[in-house]
């Protein structure tokens, strides 16, 4: 299912992205984020091995692109209020969708501020639609674990992201 996720985003780039370099990122963009979500839904976990090179990787491109000064500030400015809501509340938000909003938040900054400005407002939104079509149908209370139930929030990020450096073309 990853594979067939990864390569339909790939023809996405490729449709939506007028240049060659350019959907090349945009693809790459969308199978890290693929493999992202899928260790996030499976494991709600976002290991350190995809997140922290990821990140690397998009600021790279971003500055080999000309666009470092804006992906760094995407990645910081994103970054710090997931850091900031993580002390606050550990068990509500992991440190590893802190890593990942660097690097989500670089791509999206190296696209522009309403690219940035969607993959920062666009995943809580889409964190509490699944969090309420969850309760709505009643896996709840037929799957509750004695702390609650754990809904992962990273494919949030990774959608909103993907969708905002999509929809900046």
């Amino acid at each position: 299912m990853c594979e067939a996720a990864a390569a339909a985003g790939g023809a996405v780039a490729v449709l939506a992205t007028a240049t060659a370099p350019g959907a090349a990122a945009v693809a790459a963009l969308i199978w890290w984020c693929v493999c992202l979500s899928a260790a996030d839904l499976s494991a709600r976990r976002l290991p350190n091995v995809l997140t922290v090179p990821g990140a690397a990787v998009v600021l790279a491109v971003a500055a080999g692109a000309g666009h470092a000064a804006p992906a760094l500030a995407g990645a910081v400015l994103l970054a710090g209020p997931y850091l900031l809501a993580h002390l606050a509340a550990p068990r509500s938000l992991g440190a590893g969708d802190v890593k990942l909003a660097a690097g989500l938040g670089a791509a999206a900054g190296a696209n522009g501020a309403a690219a940035w400005t969607t993959a920062a407002l666009l995943p809580p939104l889409l964190t509490a639609a699944a969090g309420a079509v969850v309760v709505g149908a009643g896996w709840v209370r037929a799957h509750r674990r004695p702390r609650g139930v754990v809904l992962p929030h990273g494919p949030s990020m990774c959608a909103a992201a993907v969708a905002a450096v999509l929809a900046a073309g």
